[in-house]
């Protein structure tokens, strides 16, 4: 009996030993860079060397000159996820837009490629005339031999239906009335839906990843919204630019009697467009509508990187698949003069002249500084936004105001988990004092969970952890309380401890029950500040039940072996 005792002491303790470096960083001897000092000092892991006289952490002298002895003191860095209350950041939330998709069958189809792009021209022209969107919303217009599809951004099945009426009015314009086959109105809306929703939070967070922000958080909220938290911004209207750009890149091929121009060095960028032959200026709107679809953004490796091409920034790219350099190759190499453009998002981008037959990779030139050429390939390595999205809500929380959030909630646990570590053992004497030392294991092994599972610890998380602290003694209580009442019938002390556990048990768990179930209520239906308390609140009533049941009893089972446990007045009677 005593050694399998010993072997579960061993086993909480070690398993203790490896919550504590689990959560905070353990030391390490690292010599100082300096090197006339070689002396080595013991370090947090991670911590940054500052220079020769960077003090190796906390340190008290002792003794006059430089006689003076250094002593070093452990201070614990824990590398919890820390919340935006806690840390400072930004959340934004970001709303998926509904579209309105309008399909047209032709009953004729449209013979030469060329018929194809003039018609296409004329129904965004009419489109345009009709007032279908304003320009900044740029509807998706697709005509192919046999079909039209126009598709836009609706807020609701009114909007849509209203729409679907002008785009009808456009496609009479330029079709013909009766040369194609109408949708059916209540069709056309498509509200968005969990599929668009998670490519949308997924190519968010890579390109937040993408540009060095880590630990952002992003979730689903409702149906149409991803919300985004990002501690550590000191940009934020980088930020900005990165989510609120679709990202949509394509290879396009110029017509031959059209030359673009593209002025990088305007902001926005000022694209031209002549007839070669007339130097007849043509609307920069519809050239690429004219132009020939050559390869997607999403045909490159995803390895793109910003680098210095003719003294100027480019990105880098690479197709990843055999077909898709043989398709390049093949449109570069029978279109030697031509210009091949870089739509992004609908806007030529650059036009650069195809000089030879190009393999495969080369570089996308027109950026006009190093940021722009990072946000590019950001956008070509992270993918394009399957709709485009809009910010709704941006809040920003200062570090300063982050930390000192941890510092008051530091101090009101600390000063919480004393006075119940007082209380305990003042009034349960030496069972309050084995609550105690389970107390302090509860505390390490939760913040462990939190740590292995990486959750996010928030202002409300905290104030989920204290509060569970208390219901960890609530539990013990029960169990100290049923002691004594054992006790008083004059059982021995061994058996009334078993038969406490026993009989406290039933209660222990229905109270623990319904906590949990309170919790999984509020994560399932609670925003982030509300789930982070939940979840807090989860993992440490899950804990306490092991450790006011488990430690807390192997604690009295040991000191019941000793002298001292068998004394009755250590026991509050």
């Amino acid at each position: 009996m005593r050694r399998t005792l010993n072997l579960w002491l061993a086993g909480i303790l070690l398993l203790t030993v490896i919550a504590f470096l689990g959560v905070f960083q353990p030391m390490t001897f690292s010599p100082r860079k300096d090197p006339s000092d070689m002396q080595s000092y013991l370090r947090p892991i991670g911590s940054q060397y500052k220079g020769p006289k960077d003090p190796p952490g906390e340190f008290t002298s002792i003794g006059v000159g430089d006689s003076k002895l250094r002593i070093f003191f452990y201070k614990p860095q824990h590398n919890l996820r820390l919340g935006l209350d806690l840390r400072g950041g930004m959340r934004v939330v970001v709303q998926i837009p509904n579209r309105a998709i309008l399909t047209y069958p032709l009953t004729k189809k449209i013979v030469g490629n060329a018929e194809v792009l003039n018609k296409q021209e004329a129904l965004i022209t009419a489109l345009d005339e009709e007032g279908v969107l304003p320009p900044s919303a740029k509807p998706q217009v697709t005509v192919t031999e046999s079909q039209a599809q126009v598709v836009t951004l609706v807020e609701n099945q009114d909007v849509a239906t209203a729409q679907f009426k002008s785009v009808n009015a456009a496609m009479d314009e330029v079709f013909g009335a009766g040369t194609y086959t109408k949708p059916t109105a209540t069709a056309i809306y498509q509200p968005s839906n969990e599929t668009v929703q998670e490519s949308v939070r997924s190519i968010l967070e890579k390109r937040l990843n993408a540009t060095g922000l880590t630990e952002v958080t992003a979730y689903n909220q409702s149906t149409n919204r991803v919300v985004l938290e990002i501690p550590g911004v000191k940009d934020p209207d980088r930020v900005y630019e990165i989510l609120g750009q679709p990202g949509q890149m394509e290879f396009r091929l110029i017509p031959r009697d059209i030359t673009v121009y593209v002025d990088d060095e305007s902001n926005p960028r000022v694209v031209t467009a002549f007839n070669t032959t007339t130097n007849a200026p043509v609307d920069a709107k519809l050239v690429v509508a004219r132009s020939e679809f050559v390869l997607p953004g999403s045909a490159m490796d995803g390895k793109s990187k910003p680098t210095m091409h003719e003294n100027a920034w480019a990105v880098s790219f690479a197709m990843k698949s055999q077909q898709d350099r043989a398709i390049f190759a093949r449109y570069t190499g029978q279109n030697v003069g031509a210009q091949l453009a870089i739509v992004l998002d609908g806007e030529i981008f650059s036009a650069p002249t195809i000089q030879n037959q190009i393999d495969g990779s080369g570089v996308i030139t027109g950026s006009r500084d190093e940021r722009e050429a990072q946000n590019l390939a950001i956008f070509l390595n992270a993918g394009a936004l399957p709709v485009p999205v809009s910010i709704v809500e941006n809040r920003t929380v200062s570090a300063t105001l982050g930390a000192d959030s941890v510092d008051l909630s530091m101090k009101a646990g600390l000063i919480g988990l004393l006075a119940v570590l007082i209380f305990m053992f003042a009034y349960y004497r030496l069972p309050g004092l084995m609550a105690n030392f389970s107390l302090i294991i509860y505390v390490a092994l939760t913040l462990a969970v939190l740590k292995f599972f990486d959750a996010t610890l928030t202002l409300p998380g905290i104030a989920g952890l204290i509060i569970s602290i208390g219901m960890a003694v609530d539990a013990n209580i029960i169990i100290f309380e049923r002691l004594k009442e054992e006790l008083r019938a004059k059982k021995p002390l061994e058996t009334a401890i078993d038969v406490a556990f026993a009989r406290a048990w039933t209660a222990i768990l229905d109270s623990n029950m319904a906590s949990l179930i309170t919790g999984t209520v509020l994560y399932m239906l609670g925003t982030g500040a509300v789930k982070g308390f939940a979840i807090t609140l989860m993992i440490g009533v899950a804990v306490s039940m092991f450790t006011a049941i488990t430690v807390t009893r192997l604690f009295l089972k040991l000191m019941v072996r000793s002298h001292t446990g068998h004394n009755l007045a250590w026991y509050g009677l």
